[in-house]
């Protein structure tokens, strides 16, 4: 089969986020299928997401091409599927509602980040023009408003901003580096960061400021050109994606702080109170001094205990203990928090339950009913339905069977044989007449293995005594041909491998073998299974074809190849 795509493929690809809407009245229709169009906004959600870059715009014309017959062919097994009842199957409303939670997601994320995160012109040129500097900036970071006033009167009053920055800073980097960040350019630190440090000058000193890291104190150290700037042109769809990627995060930390102001999460205490004190009564203080207060044994609850309400989330239900000791076993010990530290169980619920309560949102926001989720579900529901018929509704006539087996096996003899190998000690040089004399004065192993310790140039072969094990063809194929006639225990060569004059020793040789056929047969069959059930499938797209009305607009397919983005690679070539 030619394809590139499949329908599982397809499948695949739809399970990712799909930013692209269901199609507007400016959609162009690229085949129609019976009566189903094919329009450029489906298409392109599934080729964008391929993410195949091509030399030139006719090479990706033609896997566009590609796509579109794999896209053809899906819909012919979709609409083969419905006339089967595939779709009022009891295992594709498990898969659905399997995966409905994952689409509820992807909606909120479209609806409060993605459509959020648009980028204008101006904004991208804009960021170009802060390009244009880079500064060098060292900084003290800490993690409050008060220490961070603190040290900055300390340097006002003449103390050492490097004695500071080893004496308080929180940076993991702080004691190698002495808070120096080096040289960076507008986009490569945290917004708060750059908006003060871009508008100083070098010798000032900022006032403490806060980022999501802590309050900083900084000084400038430099401002020089930026010399990795090119031109607006060349880096538009960089700026753009950097962009988009701040505007991403910062919509995402924004939401998810309104969830935490929305979902309150309340630690019962008494439950808590109730854990610490069944532990105190469960063991001696020698042994309760070493248990961690992150953690209980489970296995120490009975069902009612488990079922003991941990935390209560503001309008989003509960947790049980139960549930909160069996998500805490996937964290680290070490980053677990004291059950008694009320405000960290807290932020690891939200953690917990943030899924579940982002689900709600969706479905409280009528997500559920929005056109382009209930789009997408049927298309996913679509995209299943075509891999049940192919799979497992396209019968394959004549299964193969043991004869069948038998014949592939003794037809395709290659297929089945281990290649010749030959064991070989090499000197690799790039004096040739060095290569030729050691040929001569070379008389055994031994001194050859103790010449190429001195000599080889193969990188990693010294400490080998140039040993290259067993050789085939495929790996060293100059060598191992001179290697096949050369007796065991000679010496031969040169030959020019690698650009460089390879001379070695003939240790052992194996000759080619044959496998056995019985340890091969299943592999035959299955890969027979195969052929057969492609062969199968094929058939019966091309009958399909023959019944069904497919036109394809070369027009419009054509037209979704930006072609401007190979201009400059074809002026230049």
């Amino acid at each position: 089969m030619k394809k590139i795509f499949t329908a599982f493929t397809l499948l695949a690809l739809l399970v990712i986020p799909i930013l692209t809407g269901c199609g507007t009245s400016d959609d162009p229709v690229l085949a129609e299928v019976g009566d189903y169009k094919i329009k450029a906004s489906e298409f392109n959600s599934f080729f964008n997401r391929s993410r195949l870059t091509f030399p030139s715009a006719e090479v990706e014309l033609e896997e566009r091409k590609k796509l579109l017959d794999t896209m053809i062919n899906t819909r012919l097994l979709i609409q083969g599927a419905y006339e089967k009842n595939i779709d009022k199957l009891d295992e594709i409303d498990r898969i659905i509602l399997a995966n409905k939670e994952k689409f509820l997601l992807d909606a909120l994320y479209k609806k409060n980040i993605a459509d959020k995160a648009e980028v204008t012109d101006a904004e991208i040129k804009d960021y170009y023009n802060k390009l244009d500097t880079k500064v060098r900036a060292s900084h003290i970071l800490v993690s409050d408003a008060d220490t961070a006033q603190m040290i900055f009167d300390k340097i006002q009053n003449g103390e050492n901003f490097e004695t500071l920055v080893m004496d308080y800073s929180l940076d993991p980097q702080a004691k190698r580096n002495k808070g120096d960040l080096g040289y960076f350019v507008w986009g490569s630190v945290v917004e708060e960061f750059e908006k003060v440090t871009f508008a100083m000058e070098p010798g000032e000193l900022s006032p403490p400021f806060k980022s999501r890291y802590g309050y900083h104190i900084v000084k400038v150290v430099d401002k020089l050109p930026n010399e990795n700037r090119t031109s607006y042109d060349n880096m538009y769809e960089t700026i753009k994606n950097q962009i988009t990627q701040r505007k991403t995060l910062n919509l995402t930390e924004a939401y998810v702080n309104s969830l935490k102001e929305k979902y309150t999460i309340t630690v019962d205490t008494s439950t808590v109170a109730y854990l610490f004190h069944k532990r105190e009564q469960m063991y001696p203080p020698q042994v309760l001094a070493s248990l961690p207060r992150s953690d209980f044994d489970m296995e120490q609850l009975d069902r009612d205990e488990k079922e003991l309400v941990l935390a209560s989330v503001t309008n989003g239900g509960h947790m049980t203990l139960n549930e909160y000791l069996t998500q805490l076993q996937n964290i680290p010990l070490q980053y677990r928090p004291d059950l008694d530290d009320y405000d960290s169980v807290a932020a690891f619920v939200f953690e917990m339950k943030k899924v579940d309560l982002m689900t709600l949102e969706a479905v409280n926001s009528g997500l559920d009913n929005d056109e382009d989720y209930l789009a997408q579900i049927k298309l996913f529901k679509e995209l299943n339905m075509a891999d049940i018929m192919r799979n497992d509704s396209i019968v394959s006539p004549n299964p193969p069977d043991e004869g069948m087996a038998r014949q592939y096996y003794d037809e395709n003899p290659d297929e089945f044989t281990n290649p010749a190998q030959i064991h070989v000690y090499e000197i690799l040089l790039s004096d040739e007449l060095k290569a030729r004399q050691l040929v001569k004065e070379i008389n055994s192993l031994p001194e050859f293995k103790d010449r190429a310790m001195e000599l080889t140039e193969r990188s990693g072969k010294r400490s080998k005594s140039g040993d290259l094990g067993y050789i085939t063809r495929q790996w060293f194929p100059e060598i191992f041909d001179l290697a096949k006639k050369t007796a065991v225990g000679d010496i031969a060569g040169p030959v020019v491998t690698q650009a460089k004059y390879s001379i070695f020793y003939v240790v052992d040789k194996i000759e080619p073998e044959l496998k056995d056929y019985l340890g091969q047969k299943r592999g035959i069959l299955d890969k027979l299974r195969t052929e057969q059930k492609g062969q199968a499938i094929d058939r019966w797209l091309e009958q399909r074809r023959e019944i069904t009305s497919v036109e394809i607009n070369e027009d419009n397919l054509e037209a979704t190849v930006d072609k401007t983005k190979y201009a400059e690679t074809e002026s230049v070539g």
